[in-house]
């Protein structure tokens, strides 16, 4: 399993609407990643959108401290089962998404991660409904707000 930018975002801020959604997802995927039933891996693409977005005063009127969201990332990490990927799809694999779907501007990094989630044979799990044009039924886990 591999969280999305939002799931991260919506599990780390409580006043986000999706926070309880969110968070029970993460901390359940935590539980059976310490206990070896799933992977569960961290995008670099992924986790350098958790930071952009949480310490945004364009986004959040109250930003979080880098020093917050590293330590969640890390807190994370720190978890057996955890791994962080800092590569990620091959370009034949991004190439091949982004034509197959016709991905251009802000689909372009969705369709980053979709490649990788589907190079690394991980499921992906998001908010994020344009997902569905981009993976396998098999590899995507939408959460419902």
């Amino acid at each position: 399993m591999t969280p999305d930018v939002n799931v991260l975002v919506a599990a780390f801020r409580p006043d986000h609407p999706h926070h309880r959604s969110a968070r029970a997802w993460l901390d359940d995927a935590v539980i059976q990643a310490a206990n070896g039933r799933v992977s569960l891996m961290l995008l670099g693409t992924v986790v350098t959108g958790f930071l952009r977005i949480t310490t945004h005063p364009k986004i959040f009127r109250e930003t979080d401290p880098l020093q917050d969201v590293s330590d969640f990332i890390d807190s994370l990490l720190s978890c057996p089962g955890v791994q962080f990927q800092p590569q990620g799809a091959t370009w034949p694999h991004l190439r091949q998404v982004c034509l197959a779907q016709q991905a251009t501007g802000n689909l372009i990094t969705d369709a980053w991660i979709a490649a990788t989630v589907m190079q690394s044979g991980e499921t992906l799990c998001t908010f994020d409904r344009d997902f569905s044009q981009l993976l396998p039924t098999a590899q995507l886990l939408l959460l419902k707000p």
